[in-house]
C-alpha cells in the first residue's frame, strides 16, 4: 500500500465512518473510493481536493507524512504542517 492509501483508510477510521459514507459525501462510488484506500488506484487532482478538504488535512500532508504517527490536533493547524514533511523527506 502507498503512503496515501494508508493515511486515507487511518483518516476515515478517526473519523469512524464507513468507506460508503465517505465516498457519498464525495459524490464518487463506495468502490472507487476502495481502490484509493487499498492502493489499487491514485485519486485524480479533483477529487484529491475533495478529500483533503473532507478530512480537512492538506494534499501535502497525506501524501508525504505517515499520519499515524502525528497527534490528530496537529494535522488541523497547517504551522505545524511543515515541520513534519521536512521531518519525513529527511528521513526522520
Amino acid at each position: 500500500m502507498s503512503l496515501l492509501s494508508e493515511n486515507l483508510r487511518y483518516l476515515r477510521a478517526q473519523k469512524k465512518c464507513a468507506q460508503q459514507q465517505v465516498a457519498n459525501d464525495l459524490i464518487i462510488s463506495r468502490g472507487r473510493y476502495s481502490k484509493y484506500e487499498d492502493g489499487k488506484s491514485e485519486p485524480p487532482l479533483e477529487i484529491l481536493k475533495r478529500i483533503s478538504k473532507y478530512y480537512q488535512v492538506s494534499i501535502d500532508l497525506m501524501v508525504c507524512v505517515d499520519l499515524r504517527q502525528i497527534q490528530v490536533e496537529e494535522l488541523k493547524y497547517p504551522e505545524s504542517h511543515e515541520k513534519h514533511i521536512s521531518a519525513s523527506n529527511s528521513g526522520g
